[in-house]
């Protein structure tokens, strides 16, 4: 199997399942050798599973080797105070489109010289 690109896979949200199909929810980020899975947009809680449990990705979704009943072991409540895991991929994200922005108009402008 190759390489995951996770990062293509986070910008997509792409859906997380166990290896019997069974819904987990979506990717929203990694941390160290983890990645991390929103259940849903309104849960409190998160899961954080080893990348080296990721079985396979089928175009569609991220297949994970977890049984429905160690998903727990790995579900993590979101934090209520200060920054949570989300805040932080929101704030590295805000400061990856604003470096595409500035980087795009760069280009425009020296294609502007040229001409």
């Amino acid at each position: 199997m190759s390489e995951i690109d996770y990062s293509e896979l986070i910008i997509s949200k792409k859906g997380v399942v166990l290896s019997d199909r069974q819904v987990v929810g979506n990717l929203i980020g990694e941390r160290g050798d983890s990645i991390i899975v929103e259940k849903d947009g309104a849960s409190d809680s998160i899961y954080l599973i080893p990348k080296s449990n990721v079985q396979s990705y089928d175009g569609q979704q991220l297949i994970v080797n977890v049984s429905s009943s160690s998903l727990e072991g790995f579900e993590q409540k979101r934090e209520g105070d200060g920054e949570s895991v989300l805040d932080d991929i929101s704030d590295k994200m805000g400061d990856i489109k604003d470096k595409v922005v500035e980087t795009t108009k760069d280009v425009a402008d020296k294609a502007r010289e040229k001409v």
